[in-house]
């Protein structure tokens, strides 16, 4: 039971090679995809308005509701469009480093150990071999949902974005597009990696590829705006799942009964009804039981936002934004791949089994290697709504103060529907209907509870000459999970952002804008405080891979943003 090498079983390899080349062919075709179209491919975990884009933006902690940035305002505040005259185009380049750590302890809870103790007495030296504990696991890179292409792991992180704007002269009419990502989660981990139990890759993608807006100038001091967003969302999971539930001592139990033929028998033998399979193949209790790569997409869904701009007077703006929800119907396939002690547990049982499983229908996938089928995901991105002000403390200094809302409250339950069942989804409708509903074995549901959040920022501008402006931001970002429901697979805790930046107007038609932000988070998630991670219930089969161990995670993201805006 102590910490060693980490190993991995032959279905592993297995796997580890099917996904390399899975990747590679996809990473081909994608080089092509980013040159032609330059879509957002920026990798984070925690990211709404991260991967905007906007290098004014990010200097200034967004806030910029009631000091619209560029193009950008079709996002921020889309009646800020009316302050950009004529015809003007921004581009913006995006990079950054993210990682993404977890680490788990040494050591199980007391009563998880006890557990242990009991199970691995007269089981195979290695039934309880744990190969994650005292292990940590880092991110190796960005993976990106990619229309056409699926989720692609890729090497570098950077993203070209840009949108245009025109007003005709002398008109209180302007209009725009751009293209811009509101939210990117994207990483993946080595094949070996011990946090793959939760996630070898993952990646949601929402990307507004076209945007038309246009904004209104009532009057010198008042505009409006609004903008209707073509979005692509993408979601990706390439997941190893292994659940050490102590239900599968009562199999190793069963399994040893059946071997031994000198045992009396009992009238409350079931041994009879397990085969005999060699100790060398059986199940032990943290063997990976399957594979799922899963991809959904939709290829168009829409979004609104409006803004207001109150000018009320040269040295105090005020502004407002409300963002609409972006439904999300998206559809894909699935593979799902056994285990191989599983696999040979369920086809040995189905051999001596009164009836077999391929006279139960639906249930002939149980003893299949691999099961292929389609997949559906409804997913709503949750409403926004900001306040804001702009205030010119002195010639030089001016400060800009954003209060935020945003309903995450939407996200109560993540559920997946599967066109076939699955082995341990049709075991997990048995005992824990409430995340595998009917119809049996097909359905997945992942209760999340995420909570509505409030939250500020701050930013402050310092004009240092006519051409030279200096940039602080500072950014509260707290997290929408709640406590009793944080988890390893969404590892978001409260964070804090900070940056810096700098505008620089060359000419009257030129203007270079660049900014830098740092943000951290961690928490802490101690032996059997979680439901979706360190769980010791044997009930809660969904999900957790890490049952009675101490789990710490942590998130650090370094941005750099820069824009070119000029005339055309």
């Amino acid at each position: 039971m102590e910490a060693s090498t980490v190993r991995l079983p032959s279905d592993s390899v297995r796997e580890a090679d099917w996904r390399r080349t899975r990747m590679t062919i996809k990473t081909r075709h994608t080089l092509l995809f980013i040159a032609c179209m330059q879509p957002a491919l920026l990798h984070a975990v925690m990211t709404d308005n991260l991967t905007i884009g906007n290098a004014k933006a990010l200097s200034l902690g967004h806030a910029v509701t009631a000091d619209p940035p560029g193009i950008d305002s079709i996002h921020f505040n889309p009646a800020g469009l009316t302050r950009l005259t004529g015809r003007q185009a921004e581009l913006k380049l995006v990079t950054g480093v993210f990682d993404t750590i977890l680490e788990f302890g040494d050591h199980y809870t007391d009563s998880w150990t006890r557990k242990l103790n009991a199970a691995q007495q007269g089981s195979p030296s290695d039934y309880t071999y744990d190969e994650a504990r005292g292990q940590t696991s880092t991110s190796e890179g960005p993976a990106v949902m990619l229309p056409g292409q699926g989720m692609t792991e890729l090497p570098v992180v950077a993203s070209v974005l840009g949108g245009a704007s025109y007003q005709p002269p002398g008109s209180d009419l302007t209009f725009a597009t751009n293209v811009y990502s509101p939210l990117m989660v994207g990483f993946y981990r080595a094949d070996d990696d011990p946090g793959r139990f939760v996630g070898r890759a993952l990646s949601f993608t929402l990307l507004a590829y076209f945007s038309p807006s246009v904004a209104y100038k009532f009057t010198d001091t008042l505009s409006v705006g609004a903008a209707i967003t073509f979005n692509y969302a993408g979601v990706g999971f390439d997941l190893e799942f292994r659940e050490p539930n102590l239900g599968l001592q009562w199999l190793e139990t069963l399994r040893q009964g059946s071997c031994n033929t000198s045992a009396p028998a009992n009238l409350f033998d079931l041994s009879d009804l397990i085969p005999c399979i060699p100790e060398s193949e059986a199940i032990k209790l943290y063997d990976s039981m399957a594979y799922m790569y899963f991809e959904v997409e939709d290829p168009l869904t829409f979004g609104v936002n409006f803004g207001v701009l109150w000018e009320a007077a040269p040295w105090l703006h005020f502004g407002a934004v409300y963002q609409s929800p972006i439904e999300m119907d998206m559809e894909g396939s699935f593979t799902w791949t056994q285990g191989d002690s599983f696999l040979n547990f369920l086809q040995e049982y189905d051999k001596i089994s009164p009836v077999p499983f391929s006279a139960l229908g639906p249930l002939a996938n149980l003893v299949e290697p691999v099961v292929e089928g389609e997949a559906n995901l409804d997913l709503t991105m949750p409403d926004h709504f900001a306040l804001g002000t702009s205030i010119q403390i002195t010639p030089k200094l001016k400060m800009n103060a954003d209060l935020k809302f945003t309903r995450w409250s939407l996200w109560d339950a993540l559920t997946i529907e599967y066109s076939e069942v699955l082995s341990v989804l049709f075991v997990a409708s048995l005992v824990q209907p409430d995340a595998a509903p009917a119809p049996l074995g097909q359905n997945l549901v992942l209760r999340m509870d995420l909570e509505d959040t409030w939250n500020y920022a701050l930013g402050f501008e310092y004009q240092w000459n006519n051409n030279l402006a200096l940039r602080f931001g500072f950014e509260d970002r707290p997290s929408s999970i709640p406590d009793d429901r944080l988890t390893p697979i969404l590892p978001i805790g409260d964070a804090k952002l900070y940056s810096v930046g700098a505008e620089y107007k060359a000419s009257q038609k030129q203007t270079f804008s660049c900014a830098v932000a740092s943000m951290q988070s961690s928490y802490s998630m101690p032996g059997n405080t979680t439901e979706l991670g360190n769980s010791e219930d044997p009930v809660k089969l969904i999900y957790n891979p890490y049952s009675g161990n101490d789990i710490t995670a942590s998130v650090k993201v370094l941005l750099f943003e820069a824009s070119y805006r000029f005339y055309f």
